[in-house]
């Protein structure tokens, strides 16, 4: 390569050992200590994102190999095996590209039939695969066995970004490192230093928006910035940097902000207007208006997101739920744009359906059980009826009296409480006559016994309920029979045949208390029927 020919920055800058490695502190410790402790493993599995240092980290495994002071975590890089790994041109360290080399035959042609081989100089021959989730399924089967058990001298490193892809067959055999994104302020402090380091004159702001762009790869956020050298020789700024890639203007997002928090359909078509007059690509608005929604999302649940104070004051009126109703809306706007064929019809659709659906569903529910309290508190409450023989219908033989009409909806609360927790009872209680007053004991008539002693027994918790839904302590009172009603004797039929000679009749009317024809209605209410006293003869 001539000596005036120009490295880009992502080269020229590219980490040479364990600790330049940016952001991996985890995956470069535990590989240092193998070496350390001559623990090598003979196939590894670096997964992650684009741009994150797989590569990288691979080619420094490979020196600290091969090091004429190694194995050693602290490759010297000044070596002839060091230079040459770094140059990509040394003959143990092979490096194969599985995107352009798919197929069983490149696997056979550079592992298979080398990896017997001794290495030509060096102390371990280094096999790198790239992209190691693009190869075919029979190239993986080809390579199964000898990564399962290979030469003393070989070390398999792969390296992919979709670690899904890769069968578990070869996973299980390798040792596996997760490459994480980049965080954004190590992003920022890092460009920050190689700015210094190329004397680039360019703003804090500018050097957050590249690193939040480059979504955590190192590789990309380098790009940028050798990008941004070559836009103007003066300071880059965060609007110039948004000129030069594309980017919203920040006033277009708040605009657009501003008619959603608002559901101002006028205002956003207004915006619109001025994206499309300005060239904006729709999925480029859509993912930076998520960005700025992101930011606004995380600032309302009170985790630590800085947001401009016009950002601050335009969402002052929304709530973390509406934001997260919004923020899902754009997903699902760019899982659309990416399939449709007409961008901007994608683009008018998301977000005026925003202006159209309920954000905040819970407050909505908030509002209307407020709301249905409201009209209960202010219902006026039936006036207390008195029931009596006069007034009401006799129920029909077998027939189970009606309920009376309920003071207010206590009773109905109350019912619809019970259903929850108490189904059984709450059966029960649907077929008493009840009395619910504003002020004043509660009365509920049963028609049956076996209604009334299961009442009796939940007298304590029926009690506790209506307390804690009328909000004051209520007495309640069950009868049996009608409310008011003064039972009167049993009718006696002077006209039922007598018993027959040798029967077992007695004579009740002669053997049994005054009381006795109580006693029989009660009896009557219980086993139904009709009574008749006969006679002996």
């Amino acid at each position: 390569m001539p000596k005036s020919a120009y490295i880009v920055l992502a080269r020229k800058y590219r980490p040479q050992g364990f600790e330049e490695l940016l952001g991996q502190p985890a995956v470069a410790v535990t590989i240092k200590n193998s070496i350390a402790s001559k623990k090598i493993a003979h196939a590894y599995l670096f997964t992650g994102p684009r741009g994150v240092g797989k590569t990288t980290m691979a080619r420094i495994l490979a020196k600290a190999l091969n090091c004429v002071k190694g194995p050693t975590p602290e490759p010297c890089g000044e070596c002839q095996p060091c230079m040459e790994i770094t140059a990509s041109s040394s003959l143990d360290v092979l490096e194969m590209d599985a995107a352009s080399h798919t197929g069983v035959d490149n696997v056979r042609q550079v592992i298979i039939d080398t990896v017997a081989l001794a290495p030509s100089r060096d102390r371990y021959k280094v096999f790198i695969i790239d992209e190691a989730h693009m190869l075919s399924t029979a190239a993986f089967n080809a390579l199964l066995k000898t990564l399962e058990e290979p030469p003393a001298h070989v070390v398999f490193i792969l390296a992919t970004t979709e670690s899904a892809k890769v069968p578990a067959t070869i996973a299980s055999r390798c040792q596996r490192f997760k490459f994480r994104p980049v965080p954004v302020e190590l992003l920022q402090e890092h460009l920050g230093a190689l700015a210094k380091k190329e004397k680039i004159d360019i703003e804090d702001d500018a050097l957050e928006l590249l690193a939040r762009t480059a979504e955590g790869s190192l590789r990309d956020a380098v790009s940028l910035l050798d990008q941004c050298r070559s836009f103007s020789d003066k300071k880059v700024t965060a609007a110039s940097v948004r000129e030069m890639f594309g980017f919203v203007p920040q006033e277009m997002l708040l605009g657009l902000a501003e008619s959603l928090f608002s559901k101002n359909a006028k205002q956003l078509a207004q915006w619109l207007q001025k994206v499309y007059d300005e060239g904006v690509e729709p999925a480029q608005l859509l993912k930076d208006l998520r960005a700025a929604l992101e930011a606004l999302y995380l600032s309302k649940l009170g985790l630590p997101s800085p947001i401009p104070s016009s950002w601050a004051k335009a969402s002052s009126a929304m709530t973390a739920e509406a934001l997260g109703f919004l923020l899902k809306r754009m997903n699902r706007a760019l899982e659309e744009l990416r399939w449709g064929d007409s961008p901007r019809l994608s683009l008018e659709l998301s977000l005026f359906t925003c202006l159209e659906a309920a954000w905040d569903l819970t407050a909505w529910a908030n509002r209307l059980e407020a709301l249905e309290k409201r009209l209960a508190s202010s219902a006026p409450a039936a006036a207390p009826v008195a029931a009596t023989a006069d007034d009401e219908p006799e129920p029909e033989e077998g027939e189970a009296p009606a309920p009376l009409a309920s003071g207010g909806n206590a009773w109905a609360r109350f019912l619809s409480a019970a259903k929850q927790e108490k189904p059984g009872l709450a059966m029960t209680l649907e077929r008493v006559r009840a009395v619910t007053p504003e002020t004043g004991p509660w009365k509920l008539a049963f028609a049956k016994q076996f209604d009334l002693d299961q009442a009796k027994r939940a007298l304590p918790w029926i009690e506790a309920k209506v307390a804690t839904l009328t909000g004051a302590a209520t007495k309640i009172s069950l009868e049996l029979g009608q409310i008011g009603h003064t039972p009167t004797p049993a009718p006696v039929d002077e006209d039922a045949p007598a018993a027959q000679p040798g029967g077992a009749w007695k004579d009740v009317t002669e053997k049994t208390p005054a009381s006795s024809p109580e006693a029989l209605k009660k009896a009557q209410q219980i086993l139904g029927g009709k009574v008749r006293i006969i006679k002996k003869p």
